[in-house]
């Protein structure tokens, strides 16, 4: 171990020390998830803290003995307990937000299917309206088998008229 000359060189090391001592806190608590507090004092008296959410919250949880090892297993079984509730509630809202948007997509699917139906389409004036203000693909899906339809109609029809004006 090296040797420290002077008083400079102390204050230099212990705060390239704490700064190291900080970032492996910080990794601890990161990669563990834990909660972490550290005091250390300087040769001066300054006091440094470092604390994985705040130091004064760690702290304070230190000093009432929350969390720590003195909890005893009935209290920590409660607390196991009381989460496992929460988390099922919390899952049973999810599952019934779930079904709530599956019965409304129900619903949006018979109103969009009731207003194809019920669209201006006269079996007189179908052709007539405009697919690109159509939003709905069943109505649009219908319009194009009319339009398939009459289509083949129109060319039937010619095909006939054309063999009585061919016919000798």
């Amino acid at each position: 171990m090296k040797k420290i000359e002077n008083c400079a060189d102390r204050t230099i090391t212990f705060y390239k020390c704490k700064q190291k001592i900080y970032n492996k806190l910080s990794e601890l608590s990161l990669l563990c998830g834990a909660n972490v507090g550290f005091l250390v004092y300087s040769n001066s008296g300054i006091p440094y803290t470092f604390g994985s959410s705040s130091f004064e919250v760690i702290s304070k949880r230190f000093l009432n003995s929350e969390g720590s090892s003195s909890t005893s297993l009935p209290q920590q079984s409660n607390i196991d307990v009381h989460h496992k509730e929460k988390m099922e509630e919390l899952c049973q809202v999810y599952n019934n937000l779930i079904e709530k948007v599956d019965v409304e997509k129900q619903k949006g699917m018979t109103m969009a299917k009731a207003e194809a139906e019920a669209l201006p389409v006269e079996k007189d004036v179908w052709w007539k309206v405009d697919p690109m203000t159509i939003k709905d693909k069943e109505v649009i899906k219908q319009l194009l088998e009319k339009y398939e339809d009459l289509y083949e109609k129109l060319c039937d029809e010619v095909g006939a008229r054309n063999q009585i004006e061919n016919a000798p």
